[in-house]
């Protein structure tokens, strides 16, 4: 053998050894549960000489990606997850091992069919009372499991003239005489509540019939039971191991209560020959299939290791009982074990079809709006999305001005072109505080010599954008500034207010321009970014006043808002001359708003909402359990900031649970659209105006300042 020989032998046994020595990468979920248990037990992993490092994931479907792109290498999942990650083969993962609570038990929990002595088939159930456990959603009891018996023997209603869960209910409502399904039926409290008086009957057998709530008797698990045994309900739809529990009673005569099987028939509970209707899998470990051996073993060694317990732990505070897999399988064969839980995950559609088109701008959009979409229909949310993408931010305005698309998330910039096309809002996206709203106000330097926005004419001006929030929120206050004149054009009307106006990101895109408007250019990162240009610009000297969001800056340069101290480096201006302790708004935003087109009709908006809602109760900031699934908002893949909601989001709710007594934004942009062209109304100032926003600035003032 030649020294050549030798040397590519040695190279190929120390580069595979140096694959081996590599630590094995577990992708862990950071939330509210588990962030202080993954900083303390992180280190200590490799410490223990595990030889495993963590990778922070921010849903459990981030952690799946980050597998697909060999950024992690195990991780653990929901079966609900297996489902979306076992309908595409070429991610190339596999299951290692289920997190039990006990070795011997097989599943997590099993669905039967409960009903009393009188009911002697599954033909014989239409007419009675029904005990249901409620139509809630969390990881644990997802759509598919609480609707599936009533998708076995109910046939699907499809009424163009109701929505999906219109269709639902009344399909409930006409199969039993009555029933107690206590508990939300919609995210959305208004339609939950015409639902419920619409359809009477499926909480008459609700101990409170009236208000059908949550805390009802006979809402959950041991409610339905209850609901039964107290002869309430003839038939209810429970877990195998809370019957058996429940059934330890003395006081409760199982003769009297059969189990309905599948096949129609029914079986006595004496017997304890339980017919099970689907399985719930337990959580489970994948891992890539080029290091699933090497995890299975890792896994395996948990019992017996020393520092197991801390492995155990950062399987994000699951069943500590590891159970290896028979064989390592592909999720498709895994989940095969477990009968018809794929197939509950299967939902059959409307014709025409129900879905909801969402139009994304950029294909970091349509990513994100392709896995929310298998996130949605593996937790059951109806109805199912499309993402639409388009070349980018306007084209999607036109491609809902078309019909083409359904919704779309618009930043508060687009408003008025929302408005001008005609197109509508169905929502607003809102932070959780008042004062991480978008709040537009002018801002001097604290030792500047102008007491109000009077004084400005003839100053020079910074503004983030050219017929953004700021540069509109001025123009409608320029209306009620004496000696600001009367003009038809606002660049015209700008441009005579101020000496000079310096405006980020001008182009020629934006048409011929007065002599008077420039551009100003400066490199900037993040969503706060422009406001901070503005800002600079006016304190570097360029401009005398900038009109930015005080949100970008304070949280920048850590100015306290509810003080106006003298070393502060800003003070805003009002109208008139006020006290310098006072903190006046030019107008308030929301951080964006759900866009639909004109033409949609109050049933599909009401469809579409409900959808948001509850995706947003799934998904959102406020979702049940120890991790998320997928998160709306917040970064997405790393460090992807604002990708179709803006990172600040909080939830989404409709325009009329918005702050009340204070013009908004969109009020802004009514008054502009008001203004019409020349030919329309000539010069004449905003109606009712300039008492409006005098009051709205006092207004806004003592809201956010306190």
């Amino acid at each position: 053998m030649d020294i050549r020989s030798l040397l590519l032998i040695f190279f190929i046994t120390f580069f595979h050894h140096a694959i081996d020595a590599q630590n094995l990468k577990l992708c862990v979920v950071e939330s509210v549960h588990t962030s202080k248990r993954i900083r303390a037990l992180c280190p200590q992993l490799l410490i223990a000489g595990n030889q495993i490092d963590c990778v922070i994931g921010n849903d459990r479907f981030d952690c799946l990606r980050r597998l697909t792109m060999a950024k992690a290498d195990f991780t653990v999942l929901e079966p609900e997850d297996l489902v979306a990650a076992a309908a595409y083969n070429e991610y190339n993962i596999l299951v290692t091992s289920e997190l039990r609570l006990f070795a011997d038990e097989k599943q997590r929990y099993e669905m039967v069919f409960i009903v009393t002595e009188d009911v002697r088939n599954i033909w014989d159930i239409k007419g009675k009372r029904l005990c249901h456990p409620g139509l809630d959603t969390t990881d644990d009891w997802t759509n598919a499991f609480s609707t599936y018996f009533e998708k076995w023997i109910i046939v699907r209603e499809c009424d163009p003239e109701k929505t999906l869960l219109g269709n639902q209910m009344t399909g409930l409502s006409n199969f039993f005489e009555a029933a107690c399904i206590a508990g939300p039926w919609s995210a959305d409290t208004t339609f939950d509540s015409k639902l419920k008086s619409k359809y009477r009957n499926l909480c008459a057998a609700c101990d409170n019939p009236v208000g059908c709530y949550s805390s009802d008797k006979y809402h959950g698990r041991e409610g339905a039971l209850m609901c039964l045994t107290d002869n309430a309900g003839d038939i209810a739809w429970v877990r195998l191991n809370d019957t058996l529990e429940h059934f330890k009673d003395e006081r409760i005569n199982k003769e009297d209560y059969k189990y309905v099987c599948p096949d129609g028939t029914t079986r006595p509970v004496k017997l304890e020959k339980p017919c099970v209707w689907i399985t719930k899998p337990w959580p489970v470990v994948i891992a890539r299939s080029e290091v699933a051996g090497e995890v299975e073993k890792v896994m395996s060694s948990t019992r017996t290791a020393s520092s197991g317990w801390m492995l155990r732990q950062l399987l994000e505070n699951y069943h500590p009982t590891p159970v290896s897999t028979d064989t390592l399988e592909t999720p498709a064969d895994f989940l095969s074990r477990f009968p018809r839980f794929v197939s509950a995950n299967s939902r059959a559609t409307c014709n025409p079809s129900r879905r909801v088109r969402w139009c994304v701008s950029s294909n970091l959009e349509e990513n994100k709006c392709r896995w929310l979409r298998e996130a949605s229909i593996v937790y059951g949310v109806e109805p199912a999305i499309s993402c639409n993408q388009e070349l980018g931010r306007v084209a999607c305005l036109k491609a809902l001005k078309s019909e083409r698309a359904d919704i779309f998330i618009a930043k508060p910039d687009e408003l008025l072109e929302v408005k001008k096309m005609g197109l509508k809002t169905m929502a607003q996206v809102v932070p959780k505080r008042n004062n991480e709203f978008i709040r537009i106000a002018a801002v001097v330097k604290q030792d500047s010599w102008f007491k109000s926005l009077k004084d400005l004419k003839g100053a020079k001006a910074c503004f983030t954008g050219f017929r953004d929030v700021g540069w509109n929120a001025f123009v409608a206050a320029m209306k009620n500034i004496s000696g600001a004149g009367n003009y038809c054009s606002d660049t015209q009307a700008v441009a005579n207010f101020f000496a000079e106006s310096s405006v980020f990101g001008l182009n020629d895109k934006d048409g011929d321009m007065p002599s008077q408007l420039r551009a100003y250019t400066k490199q900037v990162n993040g969503s706060g970014g422009k406001d901070l240009a503005a800002f600079d610009c006016m304190m570097s000297g360029v401009g005398d006043v900038a009109f930015v969001d005080l949100k970008s800056i304070d949280s920048k340069i850590g100015q306290n808002r509810g003080s106006q101290a003298r070393n502060r480096k800003y003070r805003t201006l009002c109208f008139s001359e006020v006290d310098t302790e006072e903190t006046c708004l030019l107008t308030w935003s929301p951080l964006g708003a759900v866009i639909t087109h004109e033409n949609m009709t109050d049933l599909r908006r009401e469809e579409i909402y409900s959808m948001l809602l509850e995706m947003d109760k799934l998904f959102g900031n406020s979702f049940k359990g120890e991790t998320p699934a997928f998160s709306m908002y917040g970064t997405y893949d790393d460090s992807n900031r604002s990708v179709i909601f803006p990172e600040e989001a909080q939830h989404i709710q409709m325009e009329v649970h918005q702050i009340q007594r204070v013009s908004n934004y969109p009020d802004i942009l009514n008054e502009i659209m008001k203004q019409g062209d020349c030919s329309d109304a000539g010069n004449s100032n905003f109606s009712n105006s300039t008492i409006f926003i005098y009051i709205f600035i006092v207004i806004v003032s003592n809201l956010f300042v306190a």
